[in-house]
């Protein structure tokens, strides 16, 4: 096994910055970095062997910020959601429309969730949640949808029609 040299890195390393959040409300761009899915198994939950993915972004202008998520039902699932709550349904599939608009998705057609989504860009609103355990964390507050044609700097939010 051969050393590593990081003596020049030296003071570098010393004063790396620590991670930060955004202040909430703030327009950014967002890059998804990772895509996990999974199954609820918890057999007491009312969703037990309903899909789920949780998509992690990153805001690539801002390499200080930290890494947040958000959660989506597996619209493959639908009717199974809707069996133990329609306003749960209408919910995932209008969460799901906003977050596709905002990286331009085409779900037109099919498209794996861990492969074709890593790397996309889009424009989001963060919002903040505080935990005892992780303390201050961005979260999506709102997806933002570019008009087709124009440059990345006009952005209108979607609203949340009702169904």
């Amino acid at each position: 096994m051969s050393l590593t040299d990081y003596s020049k890195l030296e003071e570098e390393i010393k004063n790396a910055p620590e991670p930060t959040t955004l202040k909430k409300g703030t327009e950014v761009k967002a890059r998804i970095i990772a895509v996990r899915t999974g199954v609820v198994e918890k057999e007491e939950s009312a969703y037990v062997g309903v899909s789920y993915f949780s998509v992690t972004f990153d805001a690539p202008d801002e390499p200080i910020v930290k890494e947040f998520n958000d959660f989506f039902w597996d619209l493959v699932d639908i009717d199974k959601i809707k069996k133990v709550s329609e306003k749960t349904a209408f919910g995932a599939i209008r969460h799901f429309r906003n977050f596709a608009g905002s990286f331009g998705l085409d779900y037109s057609r099919p498209f794996d969730l861990e492969g074709d989504l890593f790397g996309k860009e889009g424009w989001i609103i963060v919002g903040i949640k505080k935990s005892d355990e992780y303390g201050e964390q961005n979260i999506v507050q709102k997806y933002l949808s570019s008009k087709a044609g124009n440059s990345s700097s006009s952005y209108n939010a979607i609203d949340g029609d009702p169904f």
